[in-house]
């Protein structure tokens, strides 16, 4: 855990820079480049699309080159410059661009630690390593959240909302800074370097070229789902269902919160910073409730607690004020439920790859998230300017109710076995590298 340390804390840095800008993603474009809720949504989705491509990219490269840490710097450097052009950019469109960038870099982090940590543990400690990381991100967030919620309520020196929210990028570039220096003591500097030594620079080049013309080929390779298990299909489009359904409601949510019921910007970062503080607490708890409640139960369980509790934001616009503190109540346990899903599930999803494979349905996993992210934050934006918030809530609550009853009978996915290796590799559907680790286990 010690040699652990500083990665993780690396990601809670990048936590706290996404937790101080990921509220004001969206409302940026409504306070300080005079967009609409529809625009704002746009902005949202773009940096999911980012997500998107990030996931496809690095499901790829770490099943092929396997360069984590090297992903981990890059990744936190690229992101503290881009958030430094959206602190200063006034066009909407580029603004968009930086927000695809931001996305696209933000992808890579976490998976590249989740996938080096897989292969580097077995499943038990894989299980309470992926649980640690994550915690640190989320400790990351929650203060980063405080950060620009004490900003924006208490800094007197700046008065314009639109200006205070500028700075917030330029603190979570400086926190992007400190992320990039923590992970760069895990590169081999030799290696990193070694493509700018004279004698090797043009080969290398040439090498870089091939992987870049190879990109289109690796990003549709994203969904092929060869090696995988049979249920693997199913099971992405039940998660597909769950991240559209919650998020017609989270890319709107900060927006809701500021227009509809008339909550200031610093007190809706405090709002998501208590949010993040019952997430925390989640991840403390969720090793030693999993050892004691089957993972399906804890997955049904949140699931079905986001139903309610989204039906109860949904109807609490019409009993205003009471509808306020319902709001709230039922925002901050819904941030309380994350971990008791996304846990249990992103272990289910490891197993239903091979040892192989395990970048690349982590990058599969990835994909689809941010692929049901991009969906819902183009729809609901338009779907709250033409038809009001709350329809655009209740199609995402159906949408997540169905994703539940879809998963219900996939959630208890168990590791690809070895018998079920040397049958892939006798029938022929298993390549050369999947029958030599057959061998190898029999070992």
């Amino acid at each position: 855990m010690n040699e652990l340390r500083r990665l993780f804390v690396s990601f809670g840095f990048q936590g706290a820079a996404f937790g101080a800008i990921g509220v004001i993603i969206s409302l940026f474009v409504v306070i300080g480049l005079g967009g609409n809720v529809a625009s704002g949504s746009v902005a949202s989705a773009f940096y999911a699309l980012g997500n998107l491509f990030g996931s496809m990219m690095i499901g790829v490269i770490l099943d092929k080159y396997q360069r984590f840490f090297e992903v981990v710097f890059v990744s936190a450097l690229a992101d503290a410059v881009v958030t430094v052009l959206m602190a200063i950019v006034a066009n909407i469109y580029f603004y968009y661009v930086f927000a695809l960038v931001l996305g696209i870099f933000a992808a890579m982090m976490g998976p590249a630690i989740t996938v080096y940590l897989n292969k580097k543990f077995d499943e038990n400690l894989y299980r309470k390593r992926i649980n640690t990381m994550n915690l640190f991100n989320s400790v990351g967030v929650t203060i980063g959240t405080f950060i620009g919620g004490f900003w924006l309520s208490y800094f007197p020196f700046i008065t314009q909302s639109a200006q205070k929210m500028r700075f917030v990028f330029i603190i979570s570039s400086l926190l992007l800074i400190v992320s990039t220096i923590l992970s760069s003591g895990y590169i081999k500097k030799q290696e990193f370097l070694r493509t700018f030594k004279t004698k090797k620079f043009f080969p290398n080049m040439h090498s870089l070229a091939d992987h870049l013309a190879a990109i289109p080929h690796n990003v549709f390779f994203s969904f092929n789902l060869r090696g995988f298990k049979v249920e693997t299909g199913r099971y992405m489009i039940s998660i597909f269902m769950i991240f559209f359904g919650a998020n017609m409601i989270f890319s709107i949510f900060s927006i809701y919160l500021n227009e509809v019921l008339r909550i200031s910007s610093g007190t809706i970062f405090m709002i998501y910073g208590l949010n993040n503080i019952l997430t925390n607490t989640a991840y403390f708890l969720t090793n030693k409730i999993a050892n004691k409640v089957k993972d399906s139960i804890l997955v049904r369980t949140a699931l079905w607690t986001r139903v309610v509790l989204f039906s109860s934001i949904a109807i609490s616009g019409y009993i205003i004020p009471i509808g306020i503190w319902i709001t709230i109540v039922a925002f901050l346990i819904i941030g309380f439920t994350w971990p008791f899903f996304y846990i249990p599930t992103t272990v289910h999803v490891t197993n239903l790859a091979l040892p192989t494979d395990r970048g690349r349905i982590i990058g599969l996993f990835n994909v689809v998230i941010n692929f049901a992210v991009i969906v819902a934050s183009f729809i609901s934006g338009y779907i709250a300017l033409e038809f009001g918030y709350v329809t655009s809530f209740v199609v995402g609550i159906i949408v997540l109710f169905l994703g539940e009853r879809f998963i219900h009978r996939l959630n208890t996915a168990m590791p690809i076995s070895k018998e079920k290796i040397e049958e892939m590799s006798n029938d022929g559907k298993g390549d050369k590298s999947q029958s030599n680790l057959a061998a190898q286990e029999k070992l």
